[in-house]
């Protein structure tokens, strides 16, 4: 979920081997340029990357056994139907596995203006 320059998707790579595949999903079409130009580098072929929303993923029902969210899910909009989504195209047993930024308080207005220059 929000691959980004696919860092995340070329060590998830190495670690599914050949035999496993890795997709990464981006909405931004300068980040997916980026990440296929990084897994032409490495040489990795089982990484692909797809472009979508969170919230209305280009993929089938049950598709992923795994999906990695490093730092993205705050960023989203609608962080319900992101989550819904991830686990509509994940296979039953399937894991979720996200690392974000969590407020542990309601943020300030200043702390909010700040967070919009990010």
């Amino acid at each position: 979920m929000g691959s980004g320059n696919g860092v995340d998707c070329l060590l998830a790579a190495r670690l599914v081997g050949s035999p496993g595949r890795v997709t990464g999903l981006d909405m931004s079409d300068d980040m997916l340029e980026v990440a296929r130009r990084n897994v032409a580098l490495v040489g990795a072929t089982n990484v692909e990357f797809r472009k979508g929303d969170l919230e209305l993923m280009p993929f089938q029902d049950s598709t992923f056994d795994l999906i990695i969210s490093n730092c993205v899910v705050n960023l989203t909009p609608n962080k319900e139907e992101a989550l819904k989504e991830a686990f509509r195209v994940l296979k039953p047993g399937g894991r979720l596995r996200i690392a974000d930024i969590v407020w542990t308080k309601t943020p300030t207005q200043v702390e909010k203006e700040e967070l919009a220059s990010w």
